[in-house]
């Protein structure tokens, strides 16, 4: 009797991850938990600083190539989670340790990582509302946040930036910073009134001045973009992050 080759064994996580890998795989893991769904392209090349969406591309292809992720066709928002990014780590520990404790030890443990940020009142997704004032605290996953000590959260009100994924009552994750580049998704205030908007410094086009201004631009096609000089606008962070409750 012969004896039949046995079936191809879906790919296991034998291979451990580099620092970036594993960044890029908890952040998928952080969006599915708290949203449902996985990133996008966009997101995770925003996220992390990305040059191109090849980069975010190879990070894909090695996350599947390793057997962490698969990603069906390449579609948008269709990232499946394998294994988790400790896969490897875990398996290794528990071999050579005796004394990791049960599965509940370990989920306590996890749940101690998760960070809890400052939530500072709403911000519009559409005209101006108010100033950021501290409310109460939001918790979220370590890996969603680049530096927590200068990160903070904000509930959003309005309909502006849709088109980004960003819908009224969202939670946006902001790192604090003074300043942007072109395209960048950023908190501002002006005339001491808080907005998310898309960031550029150019001229405006229509315009005989040829200066430069401050576009903040909507994310939804029925809105139109709202110009500054660069001196009535205060940056106050970039999003990094978005959490959504059902």
């Amino acid at each position: 009797m012969t004896k039949k080759s046995p079936l191809p064994k879906q790919a296991s996580p034998t291979a451990p991850l580099t620092p970036k890998e594993k960044g890029v795989l908890e952040y998928i893991e952080a969006q599915l938990l708290s949203s449902g769904v996985s990133p996008s392209y966009q997101e995770i090349k925003d996220h992390f600083g990305l040059a191109s969406f090849n980069s975010v591309q190879n990070y894909l292809k090695q996350l599947t190539n390793k057997g962490y992720i698969s990603n069906p066709l390449n579609q948008k928002r269709a990232i499946q989670v394998l294994h988790s990014a400790s896969a490897v780590q875990e398996h290794l520990q528990a071999k050579v340790s005796t004394t990791t404790g049960s599965p509940r030890t370990k989920l306590l443990q996890a749940r101690d990582e998760i960070l809890s940020l400052p939530l500072l009142g709403k911000v519009a997704a559409g005209q101006p509302i108010e100033a950021l004032k501290y409310d109460e605290f939001v918790d979220v996953p370590p890996s969603m946040v680049r530096n927590p000590s200068k990160s903070f959260a904000l509930k959003v009100q309005g309909e502006s930036m849709i088109e980004d994924g960003i819908f009224d009552e969202d939670i946006i994750l902001i790192q604090e910073q003074k300043s942007a580049t072109n395209g960048d998704i950023i908190v501002a205030t002006v005339d001491n009134e808080a907005t998310v908007k898309r960031f550029y410094l150019r001229a405006q086009p229509d315009s005989d001045d040829k200066s430069k201004k401050v576009e903040l631009r909507p994310s939804n096609s029925t809105m139109k973009s709202m110009w500054f000089s660069p001196e009535e606008v205060e940056i106050r962070g970039i999003v990094v992050g978005l959490i959504r409750k059902f």
